[in-house]
């Protein structure tokens, strides 16, 4: 898969901005800043977990056939499958950390205005 040309992904980030912020003022009318905090967090669990998986396959840390599996298959493709799936990765982990940027201030704001107010 082709990563997104340079005004799709802007499209797409303000879309996803939009979405988060929305979804964001129903939790903050709903719960209050508290509220604004949780999906800050959960925002930035999800994205963290992406991050952390690269887009493979997840499973129970004991069952290392699956991830030995994909390993193993993934030395057997081509440079040329080898840097697509690259790339695709990159593109994967760069919406990721972008994600988690967002869920990271949505937290600090939802919870620090919670406190303070």
């Amino acid at each position: 898969m082709m990563p997104p040309r340079d005004r799709e992904r802007d499209v797409w980030l303000a879309v996803g901005a939009a979405g988060l912020l929305g979804l964001a003022w129903l939790a903050g009318s709903a719960i209050g800043w508290f509220g604004v905090g949780l999906v800050g967090l959960f925002v930035l669990f999800i994205a963290t977990r992406i991050d952390l998986e690269g887009n493979r396959p997840i499973g129970h840390p004991m069952a290392t056939g699956l991830h030995a599996g994909q390993y193993r298959s993934e030395a057997e493709h081509s440079r040329a499958e080898r840097a697509a799936r690259l790339s695709e990765r990159g593109a994967v982990v760069s919406a990721a950390r972008l994600a988690a940027m967002f869920g990271g201030a949505l937290t600090v704001a939802g919870f620090g205005l919670f406190f303070l107010l």
